[in-house]
């Protein structure tokens, strides 16, 4: 790892299991998970600004990870050098991004995450993009030729006007795409409405019921799709945004049959949202056949102590390789026949060091 914010340059060997970090706050704890996220998606969980991720003063990162799945080693590397992101797979470029960040999938939780139950719909969107990503890798692909169609067909209505004569061919483009990723955000949402009730059962009181419901900005019918498109015109030229398509996605959440969004807690958002990273676990070990590492970044803060049990009960009969950051370590006690795969590490001033 070079160069990766207030990180200390150097090698990270962590254990295979469960592998607890802590620390006093502000020492570097989040930006060694996001170091961690970055070497397997090449994004960030904290901003979309990727130079931020760069050290003050220099102009590159890279972060390394070597990788064992069913007894086959790999490396990936996610550099970004100079503003520009670039990534290897044993040293070979991949031929896109997405074929890197199906590679070696990952769950993170963090603070910022309970956005996913109170924040924008596009939070959930985001989710929803996440899990595609795997159930359905094709229709997911579609989507950055749909929002390139999208783009310029909003740009030929705003500057040429509804009769434009390129409307045609570009909502054609939208229709196809946009159908196809649709269907692929379909199929995310039913996976996860499959899999959320499980995982909110193991964390929650026994009276209260966690459901999800997809309402689609969009369709899957491209002939519908097309129509949609052609009949709003005047409407997204007048408003300057499209008002069909799945950008306009909603996964609506229901706790106890309220609308989670604005009658949960804040203790109970958080449980909600940590159900929603153990679906979306579940789904992409459904889709891809392996367990995907799990980051959770100051899990147990603003949970009572019988809800962060659970939660510890939760990361203690995962099967992924877990990765625990917190400043109150006496919450994850371990027996001794756990600890011989356990690793307990320190961050202080960006320097990580193993401490057992």
């Amino acid at each position: 790892m070079l160069g990766f914010r207030n990180l200390l340059d150097g090698v990270c060997e962590p254990g295979p299991d469960l592998n607890v970090i802590t620390g006093d706050n502000g020492q570097g704890k989040t930006s060694l998970l996001e170091a961690l996220y970055f070497a397997a998606t090449t994004r960030s969980f904290r901003t979309e600004r990727l130079p931020a991720l760069v050290q003050h003063e220099r102009s590159e990162l890279a972060v390394a990870a070597s990788i064992e799945e069913a007894g086959r080693p790999r490396e990936q590397r996610a550099q970004i050098v100079r503003g520009v992101r670039r990534v290897a797979i044993d040293g070979k470029r991949p031929p896109r991004l997405l074929d890197y960040a199906q590679k070696t999938p990952v769950v993170v939780f963090h603070p910022g995450d309970l956005e996913l139950v109170a924040g924008a719909s596009s939070q959930r969107r985001r989710l929803l993009d996440r899990v595609a990503l795997f159930v359905d890798p094709h229709g997911y692909a579609s989507r950055a030729a749909y929002e390139r169609a999208l783009k310029e067909r909003q740009k030929a209505l705003e500057e040429r006007g509804e009769h434009a004569l390129d409307l045609d061919p570009f909502e054609l483009l939208c229709a196809e795409h946009g159908a196809r990723f649709q269907r692929s955000r379909e199929q995310a949402a039913a996976a996860l409405s499959r899999n959320v009730a499980p995982g909110f059962e193991r964390l929650a009181p026994a009276e209260l019921e966690l459901s999800l419901r997809h309402v689609p900005g969009g369709t899957s019918d491209p002939a519908r799709f097309l129509g949609e498109l052609r009949d709003r015109r005047r409407k997204d030229m007048l408003r300057r945004a499209p008002s069909f398509g799945p950008q306009r996605d909603e996964l609506e959440l229901s706790l106890g049959g309220k609308s989670a969004r604005f009658h949960a807690s804040q203790g109970q958002q958080r449980i909600v949202t940590l159900a929603l990273k153990l679906a979306e676990l579940e789904c992409i070990l459904e889709a891809r056949g392996a367990e995907p590492v799990l980051l959770l970044d100051d899990v147990s803060s603003e949970l009572d102590p019988s809800r962060t049990g659970a939660v510890y009960d939760v990361v203690r009969a995962a099967v992924s390789q877990v990765f625990v950051t917190t400043t109150r370590p006496e919450l994850f006690p371990t027996t001794i026949a756990a600890a011989r795969s356990r690793a307990d590490w320190t961050v202080s001033g960006g320097r990580l060091t193993r401490i057992r």
